[in-house]
């Protein structure tokens, strides 16, 4: 199932008691079409380190540009973006797992020009 997938944010919302540590997004599949309807989960963090990644999923999501500029973050507001994610298997102490590794943007899909991979360059705005 690794490769890159179209799909919509159908959930967002802070996971566990800390609310300002982490939120879950779920996704729907929405094509290819033999993987259409099924759900991927990931953990978005908001430390320093892993703050990119929540904010590469927001720009190539198009997320509000005057909410992502003020970084306000409203989970209703993500709720029915859409976007591409690339899922792969990572895991080196045996347990190897699939996860969401990276975003582009919906009209990527079309154009055959989809999401990076690993060591390939990140969108500048993402790295901001």
């Amino acid at each position: 199932m690794e490769g890159s997938y179209r799909a919509r944010v159908v959930r967002f919302a802070p996971v566990g008691r800390a609310a300002n540590l982490c939120r879950a997004a779920t996704f729907l599949i929405l094509e290819p079409d033999e993987y259409a309807g099924r759900y991927v989960r990931t953990r978005l963090y908001y430390h320093d380190r892993a703050l990119w990644k929540l904010r590469w999923l927001l720009h190539d999501f198009n997320y509000d540009a005057d909410l992502l500029g003020a970084d306000e973050l409203v989970d209703r507001r993500v709720v029915g973006l859409e976007g591409v994610i690339r899922l792969a298997y990572w895991g080196s102490d045996g347990h190897r797992r699939l996860d969401v590794q990276g975003f582009g943007p919906s009209e990527g899909w079309a154009k055959g020009s989809l999401v990076p991979e690993p060591g390939e360059s990140l969108p500048a705005s993402a790295r901001a």
